[in-house]
């Protein structure tokens, strides 16, 4: 059993934001995948970039516009959104007092093609 504390002091600086990496994390045989937590302050925004991975984002809390190419969107709790690999994509909080939470899950492209 693997079990991770998501407090407050394990958030680190990382791609604008704070961030956890939650899996796999120091000392684990390393995968090709993986999951982290990521905290946006309110007006804070993720640095725009793009990797080789697909990305699946799940929003937990607060409310936001996601930005992948030249699409936006409005996202809150309850939504998840699908970022195909080689995607410039980045997230905006849109709150002037909640922080925007969600969890970054990402895998290779070598596990099979994504429909959208």
């Amino acid at each position: 059993m693997l079990i991770r504390d998501m407090g407050e002091q394990q958030l680190i600086d990382a791609y604008g934001i704070r961030f956890q990496q939650l899996y796999p994390n120091s000392g684990e045989e390393l995968a090709p995948w993986g999951v982290g937590r990521a905290v946006v302050e309110p007006h804070g925004t993720t640095d725009p970039h793009h990797h080789d991975e697909h990305e699946m984002f799940v929003f937990l809390s607060g409310t936001g516009v996601m930005t992948i190419n030249d699409e936006e969107r409005v996202i809150c709790p309850q939504t998840a959104v699908l970022i195909p690999a080689g995607s410039r994509h980045h997230v905006r909080n849109s709150s002037d007092t909640n922080r925007l939470v969600f969890l970054s899950i990402y895998w290779p492209t070598g596990h099979g093609p994504i429909d959208l």
